[in-house]
């Protein structure tokens, strides 16, 4: 009897490290940290004092980084690295501008607390929100 139980208790917890391991979730628990971002924003952008949408997508090539379309209402995408709720465009060409910018998530809001985009003849330093 007590090889029985010992064997159940074996299994049981065999069962349980082997679930524990799913390709899904990362050690701390938290999942994909992308996610918060991904979806369709309504842009206020301060310096152009215009509103634009942008689309924000996973990247298949990094799993830190996403791709938003339209950044800056340039009409062109870009390449972001998100860790937890920072999101981070490196400078970057995006059609005949070279953007660059960071911003916080905070519940469905993303403020941009500095964005710049430059082209040969001019450079801007903004901000923006954008709310899904």
């Amino acid at each position: 009897m007590k090889k029985l139980i010992i064997i159940f208790v074996l299994l049981l917890s065999g069962s349980l490290i082997w679930q524990s391991c799913d390709k899904d979730s990362d050690l701390l628990g938290g999942g994909d940290s992308r996610e918060s971002f991904v979806g369709n924003w309504a842009v206020a952008d301060e310096c152009s004092k215009q509103s634009y949408g942008v689309d924000i997508t996973l990247s298949d090539n990094n799993s830190a980084e996403v791709i938003i379309m339209n950044f800056a209402n340039l009409g062109k995408s870009v390449n972001a690295i998100v860790a937890g709720s920072s999101i981070t465009v490196e400078k970057q060409p995006a059609g005949e501008y070279t953007v660059s910018g960071h911003g916080k998530l905070n519940g469905s809001v993303i403020s941009w607390s500095s964005y710049d985009f430059e082209s040969q003849s001019e450079a801007t330093k903004c901000t923006a929100v954008f709310k899904k």
